[in-house]
């Protein structure tokens, strides 16, 4: 199968080498659209009446590979539109960072698989904790998942979200759903000249979290359907009546 492959750390990201191989070995065909530099929290972006400057490259595992200027929803809407239209599916990733939560909804990983869902294309995100260094054990939880998401496919215009836990005892896989992370957080005065802030946070422990990261702290990896269809139909329905 013809796979394109985009992520948004970056085509350089030892991730993204790492999944690319991993399904090359597989047997697939894989075209790499990516970032040209790290474009972490870029959600779902496209760039509008702006260059999107593309160099071809090359990565190991990779039939062609090509650097881009843009986001990673536009690797994805570029690639699939112009440089590798015949791709049958779209595989994001190996993110350096979980994706889950409410922390989906940044998450340029999330977002490259879902415009390759939108495009019609079976579609699949993976992210792993950033606290490991090897990215080959998610990879190879990717390319056995996506072959069960062939085998057994997801409804139109969704997204297979696989996160890997950062415990070496590997506890196997268990869906979960994405519900609220909670943080500290603050906005971190810069002085450089001129009025700036860094936003800074961590994961606050003292809060109940998302279920998909409490299996993940537990030592499984998870799996989570996503659609871009966000409708509370029953509140919406409750809401709107009588007006």
């Amino acid at each position: 199968m013809k796979v394109l492959i985009a992520n948004d750390d970056g085509i350089f990201a030892p991730g993204i080498a790492a999944l690319a191989e991993a399904f090359a070995r597989a047997g697939h065909e894989v075209i790499v659209c990516a970032p040209d530099s790290q474009r972490s929290a870029a959600s779902h972006a496209l760039s509008i009446a702006r260059r999107i400057p593309v160099r071809e490259t090359a990565l190991a595992g990779a039939a062609r590979a090509y650097a881009i200027g843009g986001t990673p929803a536009d690797c994805v809407k570029l690639g699939l539109n112009v440089l590798c239209p015949d791709a049958q599916a779209v595989v994001s990733g190996v993110n350096c960072g979980y994706n889950v939560g409410s922390d989906i909804l940044y998450s340029g990983t999330v977002g490259a698989a879902m415009e390759g869902a939108l495009c019609g294309r079976p579609a699949l995100a993976v992210s792993q904790s950033h606290r490991r260094a090897d990215y080959g054990e998610a990879a190879a939880l990717a390319v056995r998942l996506f072959a069960r998401m062939m085998d057994r496919p997801l409804a139109p215009y969704s997204v297979l979200n696989v996160n890997y836990p950062e415990a070496d005892a590997f506890r196997g896989v268990a869906a979960a759903r994405m519900g609220q992370l909670h943080y500290h957080e603050c906005y971190a005065p810069e002085e450089d000249g001129e009025t700036a802030y860094a936003l800074n946070g961590k994961i606050d422990e003292t809060k109940p979290q998302s279920e998909d990261y409490v299996k993940l702290a537990q030592g499984y990896a998870t799996v989570t359907v996503l659609h871009f269809d966000m409708t509370d139909r029953a509140q919406t329905d409750e809401w709107t009546n009588g007006l």
